[in-house]
Formats: C-alpha cells, structure tokens, sequence
C-alpha cells in the first residue's frame, strides 16, 4: 500500500473518520437535544438502542448491539486514546495483510469483545447487566494482539517514555485485564471483559483461523531462499507455463465456487507465488488485464497479473 492509498483506500483511516462523525456529528449534536424525560437527550436514546446492554441482547434479542456498540463513544478522552491506537496498531497490520483481511480481523474481534461482554456481564449479573457498554476498545485490544504477533520484537513507548517489545506489551495489558476483572468481580465501569474478549478473539483468529498460513511457514522460509537462487538462474518454459496453469485454475475455482474451494496445497502455491513476485513493480493497470487477450499471454509478468487476481477472492 503506497502513501496515497494509505489515505484513499485505508479501513484503518475510514474507521476512525466514521468513529469521529458519529461521535461529533451525531452523539453531540443530539445530546443537546432533550426528550423531556428526566434530563435524557436523543444522545442517550441512541445509546440505549445502539449500546451493548446484555438485557436487551438476552431478553429482547437486540442482536446488532454487538457490532453498532463499537461505533459510539463515552467521551473526548475515550474517543481519542481509540481512535489513536486503531491509527498507531491498525496501519501496519492493514499494510502486512492488505485492506480486506484487516477489516475482516477488526470486526471478528470487535463483535468478539462483544460476545465476551455479553457472556461474562449476563453471568456475573450486577449492574453491569443493566449497563451499555460503548466504544471501540475491544477491536483495539484485538489490533494490540495482531501486531504483537506480526512485529513482535518492535518496540513501542508506554506513555511517550518507556520502550517495551510489542510482544511484552500484549502479556502485559493481557495480564493487567484479567486481574482487574477478577479483582472487580466484573463490576468496573471500565469493560475489561471486553479488552479481553478482544484479545482472545484475536488468538482464535491467528490459531483457528489463519492456522494454514502458520502450518506453511517452514515452506515459505524454503520458498525465500529459492528466490533467491531464482534471482540468478533463467526458469524454464515449462515451468513457467505450469505455474500460469495452476493459477489460472485457482481463479476459475475461487470465481465459481469461492475461497473455501481451494485446497491446502493450491493454498501453499498461491503463497509461494506471493513470494517469488513481490518485487516485481512493472504490473500493468489492473483493468488492462485480460487471461485470454494475446499480449498477456505473452507478458513475462503474466504469473503476477494472475496472483493478483487471486487475492481479490481471499
């Protein structure tokens, strides 16, 4: 992702320009507002129906409270230290894993923290029960474990001061979490079911979900170093005929029957090709590209033209 697709096409930038119009553009505006109900606003009507209440979700099946609640905000504070943490911990995911899969993970553990809520507050009762839960904080804490996993060893400045390994960082909130819901018997006005909710649905991604890119890591460190002994020897035409071959039945199959038709191996090939395009720069516009046109056929880059088809459908 270059730089000025960082600001046009970025999920990170989009998020945290819609958490800020909602919160400035809809949550003030209609807190001015008055329903002439013992001092409530609009504000807090939105609240009630877009706010992650357990009663609500349990009793009135108000299922979507567990997605809308991340988009509203308690206050300048809260609003701020999200939206920059999303900004600090969600570019450089966005950019390893691309705009689709970034977004995807950001909802996964969003609506995640909000099951954690929902499950830890109805058994727990109390008035916490009763009580939304607000703001994007359990997606963040979800970025906060992605890019411990991604960029372990990068170091990050606890209050502008204190450097910390990214991967030290994430035990360290994890473990702060957990004591201060036991400690609060999860009665906090803070939701530290939901940081941690966020957290553990991010473990679940990268274990369950994105368990077939870990089981191939020995065969992308192997595909590396084929790179680079690639990179001083010419590929036979045959070989280059085959990978365009395997590539093209791959597209044929994610455009007909979708990702969960391609089988680990294809899957394992698909990585491989990553691997050995990635330097490659000299790609035509996208919309030129054209499997059956003649000067495709033909196109020494025809391999990377075709993989970057492919990822559209993943």
């Amino acid at each position: 992702m270059n730089g000025t697709e960082t600001y046009t096409k970025s999920w990170v930038i989009r998020l945290i320009i819609l958490n800020i119009a909602i919160f400035f553009g809809l949550q003030l505006m209609l807190s001015m507002v008055g329903t002439g109900e013992e001092g409530s606003t609009l504000s807090d009507v939105l609240i009630f129906y877009l706010g992650l209440r357990p009663v609500l979700v349990i009793e009135k099946y108000y299922l979507w409270q567990l997605f809308t609640y991340m988009f509203l905000h308690g206050g300048f504070l809260h609003i701020f230290l999200n939206m920059y943490a999303l900004l600090i911990f969600g570019i450089p995911v966005e950019q390893a894993w691309g705009s689709r899969r970034f977004l995807f993970y950001y909802v996964f553990t969003g609506v995640g923290a909000g099951v954690t809520i929902l499950v830890i507050n109805t058994l727990l009762g109390g008035v916490n029960y009763i009580t939304p839960t607000i703001g994007a904080s359990g997606a963040v804490f979800g970025l906060l474990l992605a890019f411990g996993m991604l960029f372990p060893d990068a170091e990050i400045l606890i209050f502008f001061i204190i450097p910390m390994r990214a991967k030290f960082l994430v035990l360290l909130y994890g473990g702060l979490e957990l004591y201060s819901l036991v400690a609060s018997s999860g009665q906090s006005p803070v939701s530290h079911a939901g940081h941690l909710g966020g957290i553990i649905f991010g473990l679940i991604f990268f274990l369950i979900i994105r368990k077939r890119g870990i089981s191939f890591k020995s065969k992308l460190i192997k595909a590396r170093l084929n790179r680079e002994i690639d990179r001083h020897e010419t590929r036979s035409e045959k070989e280059i005929k085959q990978n365009d071959h395997i590539l093209e039945s791959i597209l044929e199959k994610l455009k007909t029957r979708g990702p969960g038709s391609i089988t680990d191996d294809e899957y394992q090939h698909i990585r491989y090709m990553e691997i050995m395009t990635q330097d490659n720069e000299e790609l035509c516009v996208e919309e030129d590209f054209d499997a059956n046109d003649e000067f495709c056929t033909k196109c020494a880059h025809r391999e990377a033209c075709l993989l970057r088809q492919i990822k559209k459908y993943l």
